[in-house]
Formats: C-alpha cells, structure tokens, sequence
C-alpha cells in the first residue's frame, strides 16, 4: 500500500512539473520582448527590414529603428551628441561592439 501511495505522488510531481514548464518558458521568453527605456528606441521590439550594417542581426525584433540604427554608425552623432573618436581614432572591432551595443538596447 505504501509503495503505490509513493508511486501516485511520484506520478502526480512528474505531470505538475511538466505542466509548469509551459509557463516558465513562456516567461523567460516575455522578458527578450522588452527595450530598455532609452531616449531613440522603440517602447516594444518589433520587425525592422531595413536595420543598418551592425545593427541588421536584430531585424527580426528590434528595439532600433531604421533612422536610430544609421545614426549609430556615424562618428559624430544626433543620437546622444556623441563621437566615436572622441579618445582618437577608435579601432574598428572596438567601434563594432559599441555600434551593436546601442543598436540592442
């Protein structure tokens, strides 16, 4: 008797633990559907067709706009009155990385 009693909760655990996996997923995916609050991205991710060189693997779901991403690739712009080379002349890898990191936020 006891051992079928341990086998039905073994049983019931196992279906509750699948059933919430659903929701889990369903969470962790909400949160990739959110732009950081920022001054030239969008208030929710949406499809960008014509996303700028660096900012293009974002397409699909973007936060940038066409306009934000063009900007980001200029050394000196509107965006947030900033120059890429304000240091000297910024390597190319390193400018890559920034480029993309204000197209994601």
């Amino acid at each position: 008797m006891a051992w079928r009693m341990t086998q039905l909760l073994l049983l019931a655990l196992v279906a509750a633990a699948r059933g919430a996996q659903p929701r889990i997923s369903q969470a962790r995916t909400d949160l990739l559907n959110v732009c950081m609050d920022a001054k030239h991205h969008k208030t929710k991710p949406g499809p960008e067709d014509k996303l700028h060189d660096q900012c293009s693997p974002w397409k699909k779901n973007a936060c940038c706009s066409v306009n934000t991403s063009q900007e980001a690739h200029k050394d000196i712009s509107y965006l947030y009155r900033f120059n890429w080379d304000h240091c000297g002349k910024m390597k190319p890898a390193c400018k890559r990385h920034f480029i993309q990191d204000t197209c994601l936020r």
